[in-house]
This record gives structure tokens, sequence and C-alpha cells, in this order.
């Protein structure tokens, strides 16, 4: 049975999405309150609402939670400079998750693409990544634990549209760094940081502090060119390493095109661990 979710069923998806997390390195450890939030009434980092229009749906069978689709239209979309338009909207499924050989699947599925095609829509979306769920750092795409679901979007139309290699590094009580010569400049209240070595910019970063949990989300790192291939680029990421640390962050986390062989070469490099592979899909 297919049921539109109420006050009186999301608890029972929580405790569904709990069930499930575990195999995700992107979904943290969150209370109810903090999960409801970003689930339903999420906004972006200025505070507008990610979506103007969302439906989640629940499988239900006997009386159980056996998977769910959430999907709507976003508030905003992206230009083709990337700044983002308001006169503009994308078609996304969120989110759509059930145990692997789930007969009744495909039904939630159906469900999102009744609605999408009485609307007038070229492309439409599942897992599109800038709009992934705020206390999972916006981690929008499919983790590879479960590409099972990337079976079902394929037999009903939609194709691979990006794939991100994610990572983890693990700050541990033990760990130093080495961070000399390199110091910090907070900016953006504390969410962008420019590198600088003898009071010159060599580099910059931003993040996402995950506020129900102790694990930091690097959006991206970048050093100057000039001053590439001397170094620095380590002694950064080890600078960060130390801020961070010393603001109880037991966890940094990032990713990265899988075509990019550069960065993922850096990451691994400084420490962190490969974590998987990460899909986004479209569909004509």
């Amino acid at each position: 049975m297919i049921l539109e979710i109420s006050k009186d069923t999301e608890l029972m998806l929580y405790e569904y999405f709990v069930s499930f997390r575990k195999g995700v390195p992107y979904y943290f450890n969150t209370s109810f309150e903090e999960w409801r939030q970003s689930m339903f009434d999420d906004c972006d980092y200025d505070g507008k609402p990610l979506f103007s229009k969302m439906a989640t749906y629940l499988l239900m069978e006997k009386d159980k939670v056996e998977g769910f689709i959430q999907y709507g239209l976003t508030n905003f979309a992206f230009d083709e400079s990337g700044e983002k338009d308001y006169t503009n909207q994308y078609a996304v499924i969120r989110n759509i998750h059930f145990a692997e050989h789930n007969v009744n699947a495909h039904l939630l599925l159906e469900k999102a693409k009744d609605y999408f095609n009485n609307l007038d829509f070229n492309k439409r979306y599942a897992y599109f990544h800038y709009f992934g769920m705020s206390c999972y750092a916006k981690q929008g795409k499919l983790h590879d634990s479960e590409f099972y679901i990337e079976k079902l979007l394929y037999e009903h139309g939609f194709i691979k549209e990006h794939e991100n290699v994610y990572y983890s590094k693990f700050l541990r009580g033990t760990d130093t760094f080495d961070a000399s010569d390199v110091d910090f400049v907070y900016e953006n209240n504390g969410m962008s940081i420019s590198f600088m070595k003898s009071g010159e910019k060599v580099g910059g970063c931003e993040l996402n502090f995950v506020a129900c949990s102790d694990i930091c989300f690097l959006k991206w790192i970048h050093i100057n060119e000039k001053h590439s291939h001397k170094g620095l680029g380590t002694k950064c990421m080890n600078k960060l390493f130390h801020e961070l640390k010393s603001k109880s962050i037991s966890r940094l986390d990032t990713d990265t095109a899988d075509n990019n062989t550069i960065a993922q070469e850096y990451y691994i490099k400084t420490g962190f661990s490969d974590m998987g592979r990460m899909r986004s899909y479209f569909t004509l």
C-alpha cells in the first residue's frame, strides 16, 4: 500500500531511516527533530527553502514502513554561470529507498512519474547532488551500497548523470599534523577559509559543518597555481586537520568527480579513506 506521510507516520519513517543508514558514510546520527527539519523543511545556506513543493509517500506492508519516496520541485535552479535562478526549477526525486528484492518498490517510482508527467519539464532528476538533506551534509547522490536502487531507476528510463568518489579523514586523538608556515583567515562566518603564507594568500577552502554531528564536510579546497607542486597543498590540508581537531571535529568528509584523478591522489596522499562511489541520474 502506498500512503502519503502524515504526522502520525513521521516517526515511523525516521526509525526506518535509522535501520538502513549504517551502510552509507554520510548518513550521520541525527535526532528525530534534526532529521525532520532537514527532511520536510530544509533550507539552503542563505535560509531560503530548497524546495517549493515536496511530496513524501511510504510503502507500507502490514503496518510497517518498507520503503519511501520523496519528490518535488526545487525552489530555484542554476544558470549557466552557476548562480541561483529563482525563476526556474528542477523536477527532482530527492530520495527513494526500499529493501533489495522488494517486489512492490516500482509503485513508489510510478507515483513520482505520474506527478512529473503532468508537468512541463524536459528533464527530471533523481538524487540531485545539491538538494540532499542538510543533516547529511547535503549529500544528494546515491551511494554504491544502495546501487540496487539504481537498477529500478534504469528500468524506468533514468541514466547516470555524474559519479563521485566519497572520502573520509578520521581525526584521531593521537594524530598530530605539521601545520607550520601556513596560517588561517576565517571568512563567511567561519565557513570559508583563506590559507596564508608570509602574508600572501596561497589557497582556500569552503566547509559545511553538520550541526548535529562532530563531522565536517569539505566542499572544495584550492591551492593557487603559482604555489602548486611545492608541498603547500599538504601543509594547507594539515593546517585544516589541526584546526578542526581543536574544535572537536572527529571526521572530515569530502568528494570529487570520478575522473578527477589529481584530486583523488591528493586526498589519498593526505590520509583520506575511499568510502565508495556516488551517482546522480536524470531522464528526458
